[in-house]
């Protein structure tokens, strides 16, 4: 890709910083998904699935964008086995089985994803 224009600027650090955003939010999921779960948990993972549907709208784009050297099985095939992951959430009955699957499944396959994508985003939005 040539030179990128502002608003690709903007928002590859847009989608960047959504990135450390999810990461926070399943942090908070971590610590707090409970037995006793504070009412917040569930708005909390309501707001990560918007964050990840964000990211799902902007893929197409970056797709578009980097066609010549985009990761493009990390943009969509990476990306889709974590919202495959993620849509066993609502198949758990209790918080203890949601917070295992958050912990040994979704976490760090969705962080390793991350850490790939912001170091290739990194090269294009590092002043």
């Amino acid at each position: 890709m040539s030179q990128l224009t502002d608003a690709q600027q903007n928002m590859l650090q847009e989608y960047n910083q959504l990135l450390s955003v999810i990461s926070e939010g399943f942090e908070y999921l971590e610590n707090n998904l409970s037995v006793e779960a504070p009412p917040q948990a569930q708005q909390v993972f309501e707001d990560v699935l918007l964050a990840f549907q964000q990211l799902c709208d902007s893929n197409d784009q970056l797709v578009e964008w980097f066609k010549e050297n985009a990761p493009s099985k990390l943009l969509l095939g990476d990306f889709h086995d974590i919202v495959k992951l993620l849509e066993k959430w609502s198949t758990f009955g209790t918080n203890q089985e949601k917070r295992e699957l958050l912990v040994k499944e979704v976490i760090p396959v969705y962080e390793s994803w991350r850490s790939q994508m912001q170091s290739f985003l990194d090269s294009y939005i590092a002043h």
